[in-house]
Formats: structure tokens, sequence, C-alpha cells
């Protein structure tokens, strides 16, 4: 397929993602304050029946409008297809939030295929934020409940450290992992940069990101649901994104470091001094 006609195919199918991600979305909104059925996967690791009713209803959309692509998604829906591609789906990132009442969850849509992710997109309905990307055709954020229209998300520049509002994740395993992340925590607090956040949706902050809300995002055992629609937001908007080898296969490399040009090679340095002795990454 020649160039001009791939950039229209992805194109035509942004926009039937768009429908698809705004529908699951409403879905997690009808749930909202009511009573949920909650099933733990581990102590801390949750799963509802919204997770559940949304997964079913991507897998039944994405199946009518995209019937040649595989599926997987993150409670075990899945099937193979014979494109070369592969939707990476999470019905809902960020469940510990939602099951709290904080508005910090979405929607994670990616579609995969042998030269990387080609289109993604991330709806947060208690935001109002939709951000949509493809391969080559940039990223968005649009408000759909307020109408506003989409706007083209590109990084003003570099950041240097001191002046820089970062953001990481922990993993549901609280072993060394997540004593190693605190301790980069306060690495990069005595730096110091401008301050470390923690949202709790690898999806939404690898959006911030793009949206230059967050300066640079990083995060351990991640599963590629949870990365494939927003490292291709993050990269279409200008931000590096590679795995903490800084290896460009963040999909499947289960750790991932997002940020602003030149701000990334300086946070890996910091990332990777800390993890040494861990035997987390690849060269430990």
């Amino acid at each position: 397929m020649d160039a001009n006609r791939r950039d229209e195919r992805l194109g035509e199918e942004v926009a039937r993602l768009r429908d698809i991600a705004l529908a699951a979305g409403a879905i997690q909104q009808e749930g909202c304050g009511r009573r949920r059925d909650i099933a733990y996967k581990s102590a801390t690791d949750m799963v509802t029946d919204v997770d559940r009713r949304v997964e079913a209803f991507l897998f039944e959309r994405l199946g009518e409008e995209f019937p040649r692509d595989g599926v997987r998604a993150e409670e075990g829906t899945g099937r193979a297809g014979d494109s070369g591609r592969v939707w990476h789906v999470d019905p809902l990132d960020g469940t510990t939030n939602y099951v709290h009442g904080h508005p910090f969850y979405a929607v994670s849509l990616g579609c995969a295929g042998a030269g990387g992710p080609e289109l993604g997109a991330v709806y947060a309905p208690a935001l109002d934020e939709l951000y949509l990307a493809r391969r080559g055709g940039g990223a968005t954020l649009e408000r759909p409940q307020r109408g506003d229209p989409a706007r083209r998300l590109a990084l003003a520049g570099p950041v240097a450290l001191e002046r820089a509002l970062l953001a990481t994740g922990f993993p549901y395993e609280r072993g060394e992992v997540a004593a190693l992340n605190c301790d980069l925590v306060k690495d990069f607090l005595l730096r110091p940069c401008h301050d470390v956040r923690r949202g709790g949706s690898a999806a939404l902050d690898l959006c911030h990101v793009a949206a230059g809300r967050l300066d640079g995002y990083w995060e351990f055992r991640l599963q590629p649901w949870d990365v494939a629609a927003g490292v291709l937001v993050a990269r279409e908007a200008g931000a590096v994104v590679t795995d903490l080898d800084g290896d460009d296969d963040a999909l499947h490399g289960r750790h991932v470091l997002a940020a602003a040009p030149g701000l990334h090679a300086v946070m890996l340095a910091v990332i990777r001094a800390g993890a040494a002795g861990y035997g987390l990454l690849r060269d430990d």
C-alpha cells in the first residue's frame, strides 16, 4: 500500500475509533456512583463489572469495524486476526481511581502493526478529554462534552530537569519495584525537579506528556494495553518514548519513559543509575 493510501485509510479509521472510544466512556460514566461488583486479582489489583462491560462492548465493536485485526484486552478477551495488526485494549485504565471516585481514569485503545503503534485513542470521560493519534498524522486533544474542536498537540521544546514536572506510577506488586520507585522519586525531588505526580493511569500520564502538562513520565511493569495508545499520542506530539533500556519498543518492554526532547536522556540516566543492582533492566 502506498503512503498516500495508507494515510487516507488511517484517517478514516481514526474517525471510527473516535466513536468507539466515546461510547465506551459513556458506559464508564453510566456506572459511576452505582453499587459495583468488585473482584480482586491480587491484594491491590481490582476488576469491576464496569471493566468487563466495557471490554465486552469494545470486543464487539472492534470486531464490527476492524474484523481482520486481532484483539488483546486486559481482562482476557482476545482473538487472532489475519491483518498483521492487534488492538491492545484497556477498558478501564485507572480502576482503583474509578472505584474510589477519583476522576483520573480512561478507556485506552491502541492498534499496533509490524512497525509499531498505528492508531490510538484515550478517552477520560470524567475529565472530558479525548486524545486521538495516527502514525505520521499527529495527535489531537478534543473536549467532546463541551463541543470544543480538536486541537493539535505539539511540545514547545526542551525542558531542563530543574523546571520539569514529572510523573510516575507504581505496580500492583509492592516489592522491590515499589522500593526502587520510591528511591527514584526521592532522587528526582532532591536534584531537584519542580515536583513528581502519581496519577494512576499510564494512558493518561502519557497523554499529559503529549499535552505539555507533564514534562516526563516513567513507570515499571506495564502491559501493552496500558501504553499502546498513549505511546503513540506522546510520540506524535513530539515526545521521546522508549523503554528504560532506551529502546524504541516501549510497547513490549514492560517499562516506559516518555519525556520532552532533551529531558529524556537526563531522566534515563537518573533512572538507570538508581536501578543499578536491582536486576530490573537489561544491563543490570
